[in-house]
């Protein structure tokens, strides 16, 4: 059969099994395995491949394998029984994906109205497609807001004033970011009263089982670790 003339293309990026589809300098796996440590260090320092592994949801052997790719490609130092840590060029490029992560977790939820409880893994997506550039745009367009909805910084750098539920003082709190974002705990959140902004007082904590009893708006309420660390606020 005869291939009539014509003179439509599909735009290069769109076509199927090309290479350089975008212009990231790294693959997806790549980026998310940088993010994920970056955000690791901030629980523990210097970053084991078994936390990798258990934070990513993958075998000990692929994490070792992706850890020793990155040091390959420069993104992190890696001495034996001495953990996992970015560079300060592996730190750049996991600053880059946090900003752009939270401007786009942001514009879900200012602008397409998706709950603020599920647009995480969305942005995990997105924000491996969207140029930097792309992402200033939307930034300024949103009139660049300080956190995600979750109360998350945009500017990693910027000083953070919050400190753990666990950690703090009993007394009139403000929940001021939440940095576990996975959909099935910011719902469970929801439930108890717990979002960014809320104000809360923390009544004292049981030494035994680590549980803290608060009123939220009125309501007594008891929570263990799992809220109690990821939770982080600011006197009321």
């Amino acid at each position: 059969m005869s291939v009539k003339e014509f003179s439509l293309r599909v735009p290069a990026s769109c076509r199927p099994g090309d290479e350089h589809k975008t212009q990231r300098a790294f693959s997806e796996s790549v980026e998310e395995y940088v993010e994920g440590i970056f955000r690791l260090q901030k629980e523990v320092d210097r970053v084991s491949t078994g936390e990798i592994a258990v934070y990513m949801c993958v075998s000990a052997g692929s994490a070792t394998s992706m850890v020793k790719k990155l040091a390959e490609l420069g993104l992190v130092e890696h001495a034996p029984y001495q953990g996992i840590r970015l560079t300060e060029f592996g730190e750049k490029v996991a600053k880059q994906l946090t900003r752009a992560h939270r401007i786009i977790e942001r514009f879900l939820v200012d602008n397409l109205e998706l709950p603020w409880n599920d647009v995480h893994e969305l942005a995990c997506k997105l924000e491996h497609y969207i140029s930097e550039d792309i992402i200033d745009r939307i930034n300024e367009k949103l009139g660049f807001p300080t956190t995600c909805p979750h109360g998350n910084l945009v500017d990693a750098d910027a000083p953070d004033p919050s400190t753990r539920l666990q950690d703090a003082r009993a007394g009139k709190l403000r929940v001021f970011r939440i940095s576990d974002e996975r959909v099935e705990f910011l719902q469970h959140l929801e439930e108890l009263g717990l979002k960014p902004g809320v104000e809360f007082e923390a009544i004292g904590s049981s030494q035994i089982d680590s549980l803290i009893h608060l009123n939220i708006g009125g309501k007594p309420a008891t929570v263990g670790k799992q809220v109690s660390r990821h939770v982080w606020v600011v006197p009321a």
